[in-house]
């Protein structure tokens, strides 16, 4: 924002010196004018110009002036505004206009007119043109700037401006010229709002095709709004930022002719309602909205934002039929196709898009996904496809696996490749989030909802189980826990708590990540494991609970398993209430045992997994001890070697060390854990083990 405020100064300065050369006659100034219009050239083209600053300039240039015409011309090219052009700018423009002694030179006018033309776009009110209209046409016997005035006349035109007399005043002037192109071409966009009228051989010859006059014109205007619009937004609060409407502009690139989704167009409106093409800035729209006809092809509705949020306050099951029906026929027509996908793959864009805003998913898209799926190639659309199945509208789980997700994973799994079923799992993970928040925007939910949800789950377990299986690198594994994240926000969401049935994730998966060689990933874990605590309880407290006793102890045997290892220092232990022993066999706890004593007569298997021995832990455990000591250290006499154990601790305090209790340390490694981002292994001990949760409570 600096930057522009210097910017504007260095123009307006730039501005004060110009003004200066332009009331000075050529033989009496300093400096050559030429280098003085240069540099404020650079300037206007670099950052645009203001609101302000652009008056400016226009008064030089429409004011009597000693600026020479190749000065006024360069000025001319190089005014881009920064902003909308207020109606008193486009006004003294059209005021300069015609024949008189202080009036510009007919050059000048010439190329002021072009300028309106480029940039009508931009006109803060373009029905300002449209109040000046006789002025404008009036013009028309000026040779010199007659093409670009008939250019901004076919912009403006409207059926209310073609009168009898201003026909018989075009075909004069046609015929006068010798059927001028631009007269031509002017005269045939008169023809199309009265095709019967009679306007014998001037509509013959050449006309011209009022194309912009200037592209990178165009595409520089285009840099230079969109730039300052974005500082000007950047430097408000997210609630007074502008509501933007969709229309045609400067900074917009033209819509190729061949593209598959039709225009906003309104034809055949009543005198007496607006559309959509009319509609300025959100108070008109809000202020017209009953008034506003639909356009006539609603399946715009795609790619058009406005008509996106008119459909969705003006919501009628005909205008949603309309465009359902339109998308049926379009993918009926596709199949029958053979050839590029180019069209295809346009149109499914912009259906995601329009499914992302609405959130509901077209059943003639769902349709044609279905019907084309078993023939798909697995790549082609690829992404585009998967989003938009994860707005597959709710219903019997086993049922839409059989007719579309089992092909779906036919083609993604048909490879090794550990990505295929990752990707297939974050499908699920998008389709589970949609699925499971759909009773929020809807009040009456389907009934199977709770069934479906919870055979996705097991569905997805199934999966999650399998990457274990192929692949136990970080990234695998993170996203089967993105998926049991996503799983356990929904569980601790009050409204959907009584829709969604817990699914616990399987053993295997908890002990697999338990044991990973990832930080990051047990912090999430013990997380997860904590929400799924919090959602049980919640869920039992209601007393409608319908989990049994055995379902429960299982999960609770979970957090036993982890809290003996990470806390207790006593994994594998099978003699606690509901411990599993991580499933491990006493075989096999027996063998781990003997190995790690032939290791070293230190070793304990019990407490290799505990914070102070954890290969994931053990760092970030004596680096909490360092801290407190270096703290301390003209205090003490005796550092600790680690690893830290509770009669070390105690052996610490003789030697001169920290002193330290047992249950001061650990709390101060999960407080160290927390300060350094690792919050999922103290939210799982917290919430877990009762010693903490009144610490906890008196911590705040």
């Amino acid at each position: 924002m600096e930057m522009q405020v210097d910017s504007n100064h260095a123009v307006e300065e730039l501005l004060d010196d110009l003004e200066y050369a332009a009331k000075t006659p050529a033989k009496q100034r300093v400096a050559k004018i030429s280098v003085q219009v240069d540099k404020f050239c650079s300037a206007a083209f670099e950052d645009g110009l203001s609101s302000v600053s652009l008056n400016r300039v226009i008064d030089i240039i429409t004011l009597p002036n000693e600026l020479d015409q190749a000065s006024i011309n360069n000025l001319i090219k190089n005014i881009y505004p920064s902003s909308k052009i207020p109606d008193p700018i486009v006004i003294k423009v059209i005021s300069s206009l015609g024949h008189g002694r202080y009036k510009p030179s007919y050059s000048a006018q010439a190329a002021l007119v072009k300028w309106l033309v480029m940039v009508y776009d931009v006109l803060e009110n373009q029905k300002i043109l449209s109040q000046v209209y006789p002025i404008l046409f009036n013009l028309l016997d000026t040779v010199a700037v007659r093409p670009p005035l008939c250019h901004i006349l076919s912009l403006i035109t409207r059926r209310k401006h073609v009168r009898p007399y201003r026909i018989q005043i075009l075909m004069e002037l046609t015929r006068q010229a010798g059927n001028e192109p631009p007269l031509v071409g002017l005269m045939r966009v008169f023809k199309d709002y009265y095709p019967d009228i009679i306007v014998g051989d001037t509509t013959v010859g050449r006309a011209s095709v009022f194309t912009h006059p200037n592209p990178e014109w165009q595409i520089r205007l285009g840099e230079i709004q969109a730039a300052h619009y974005q500082r000007a937004q950047d430097g408000l609060p997210s609630e007074q930022r502008a509501f933007r409407v969709t229309r045609r502009s400067a900074n917009k690139q033209k819509i190729s002719q061949n593209s598959v989704i039709p225009e906003v167009r309104t034809l055949n409106a009543q005198e007496s309602s607006v559309t959509l093409e009319e509609i300025e800035d959100v108070h008109d729209f809000i202020q017209r909205l009953e008034k506003i006809e639909p356009p006539n092809q609603l399946v715009a509705v795609l790619g058009d934002p406005l008509l996106q949020k008119f459909l969705q306050l003006r919501s009628s099951e005909v205008y949603t039929k309309r465009v359902d029906s339109w998308l049926l026929t379009f993918f009926e027509d596709q199949l029958q196709m053979t050839g590029p996908d180019n069209k295809i793959l346009e149109m499914l864009e912009a259906v995601l898009g329009y499914t992302r805003y609405t959130k509901i998913l077209p059943p003639a898209c769902f349709t044609y996904l279905r019907s084309m799926i078993p023939n798909w190639n697995g790549i082609t659309g690829r992404q585009v496809i998967l989003d938009l199945l994860t707005y597959t509208r709710i219903g019997p789980f086993e049922d839409l696996h059989t007719s579309t997700f089992q092909w779906l994973e036919d083609v993604e799994l048909d490879d090794s490749i550990i990505a295929s079923k990752t990707e297939l799992l974050s499908f699920y993970t998008n389709l589970l989030t949609n699925w499971a928040t759909s009773p929020l925007t809807n009040p009456h939910p389907p009934s199977i909802i709770t069934s479906s949800v919870t055979s996705l789950v097991n569905h997805a377990n199934l999966l999650s189980t399998t990457i274990l299986q192929i692949s136990s690198d970080v990234q695998s594994l993170s996203t089967v826990l993105t998926f049991y994240e996503t799983l356990t926000h929904l569980f601790a969401y009050p409204p959907l708590q009584s829709t969604l049935h817990i699914s616990i994730p399987p053993a295997e998966l908890i002990y697999t990540i338990h044991f990973t060689q990832s930080l990051n990933l047990l912090s999430r874990l013990c997380s997860i494991l904590g929400l799924y605590k919090r959602a049980f309880e919640n869920a039992v407290a209601t007393n409608t609970s319908s989990y049994t006793k055995e379902y429960l102890n299982r999960f609770n045997g979970y957090l036993m398993d982890i809290c003996n290892c990470i806390w207790r220092a006593r994994a594998f232990n099978p003699s606690d209430v509901n411990a599993l022993s991580c499933l491990q066999s006493p075989e096999l706890i027996s063998s781990l045992e003997n190995y790690t004593k032939s290791l070293s007569n230190n070793l304990n298997l019990a407490s290799l997994f505990s914070l102070s021995s954890s290969p994931v832990l053990c760092l970030l455990a004596i680096q909490y001890v360092r801290e407190l000591e270096d703290e301390k250290e003209n205090e003490i006499v005796s550092r600790h070697p680690g690893p830290v154990t509770q009669a070390s601790l105690k052996q610490l305090e003789k030697d001169g060390g920290v002193r330290l209790s047992w249950g001061d340390y650990r709390l101060g490694v999960l407080v160290h854990l927390e300060g350094k981002g690792v919050n999922g292994v103290g939210e799982l001990m917290y919430n877990t083990m009762k010693q903490l949760m009144s610490v906890r409570g008196k911590r705040g």
